[in-house]
């Protein structure tokens, strides 16, 4: 077991034992003046109350969250840039920032002392964090996703196909992201601890290599019965969030079939039309990456009307299975068990 592990189990074994006291009576210490409890060059230290314990616990640790920040965002903005030339559409997009992580402050190794019932019934407790404990829990996290995107970022290096580098590229970002986030976090907790834990990588070197690498996985998409290029559009808007370029020749290969037919139903005030959408994302080898296979009907004042609205189911379940398909593709060609 990794030490920084077996320290998380140590220190965490305190908290079973002095976290079951609820107090009655006079107003402990740390109501008024935590930090009196708590000092803060050893401690970080919230108050929360609730109802019941679990609610007061959790209201602390929220409190103690917003020291950090409620979130953080580091966001993920692209420059979409599209041309026509030879009759082909291309499409493409350049990284500009970190790959994104947007997540709700997670914290480690909250500890939670005891807790108060006031007169009134409620309950008060405290949560707090100490310095150099948790800190060294962090800089055994940060250590191992600094490993893996060292490891991630040799594999790319070294791989002969296109779609495992980029998954690697892309995983490193990601695990990157999280080193940064918790980097962040340790900033606060314990900041002498910091120039030890700052990564030995270039995070603009490793974001450049990931967009240099997508752009060079080119997408043919053909569509038939998409004469109004919506499926189209939806589908080169979804590659583009990849760093992908829509054009040919393609590494990758979208075809499918959509077909949007008036089903002669009609009720008082409503007109139905039936739609079917079966689409694969391939490899250069034919080997279906990603599919999807929707169906079925939507109902408008017109047909016109019933044809935007299926349009837009359509377009939906592409945003959220395709893409979802694709993560899913990506994330197996990476291979972090070598480590």
């Amino acid at each position: 077991m990794d030490e920084w592990k077996l320290g998380l189990l140590i220190l965490l074994a305190p908290m079973l034992i002095t976290g079951c006291k609820t107090l009655t009576g006079g107003e402990p210490d740390w109501m008024a003046n935590p930090k009196a409890v708590y000092p803060e060059a050893q401690y970080l230290v919230a108050v929360g109350e609730g109802d019941t314990r679990h609610a007061a616990e959790n209201a602390a640790d929220a409190n103690l969250s917003r020291i950090f920040e409620a979130n953080i965002h580091s966001d993920e903005r692209l420059l979409d840039q599209s041309r026509e030339s030879g009759g082909a559409f291309e499409r493409t997009t350049d990284f500009t920032a970190d790959i994104n992580i947007l997540s709700s402050q997670t914290l480690h190794n909250i500890q939670h002392a005891e807790s108060w019932r006031d007169e009134r019934a409620r309950v008060h407790a405290v949560a707090y964090l100490d310095r150099r404990e948790t800190a060294a829990i962090y800089r055994g996290m940060i250590d191992e996703k600094n490993a893996r995107v060292h490891f991630l970022m040799a594999q790319a290096e070294q791989s002969a196909s296109l779609l495992k580098k980029y998954a690697a590229l892309r995983a490193a970002g990601r695990h990157a992201a999280e080193s940064k986030l918790l980097l962040s976090q340790l900033k606060v907790i314990h900041p002498p601890s910091v120039p030890g834990s700052t990564p030995g990588y270039s995070k603009n070197n490793l974001r450049k290599a990931l967009a240099d690498t997508a752009k060079q996985i080119r997408v043919q998409i053909q569509i038939a019965g998409d004469d109004e290029k919506r499926i189209t559009s939806c589908l080169e808007e979804l590659i583009t969030r990849y760093g992908f370029v829509a054009g040919q020749p393609g590494v990758l290969a979208v075809d499918g079939r959509i077909v949007v037919t008036d089903t002669g139903q009609r009720t008082h005030d409503l007109v139905f039309v039936r739609y079917e959408l079966a689409a694969q994302v391939k490899d250069a080898d034919g080997t279906v990456l990603a599919s999807i296979n929707e169906k079925g009907r939507e109902g408008h004042v017109s047909v016109e009307a019933a044809r935007i609205r299926s349009f837009r189911t359509l377009e939906n379940a592409i945003e959220s299975r395709v893409a979802l398909r694709l993560d899913t593709y990506f994330n197996s060609l990476v291979d972090e068990s070598a480590q």
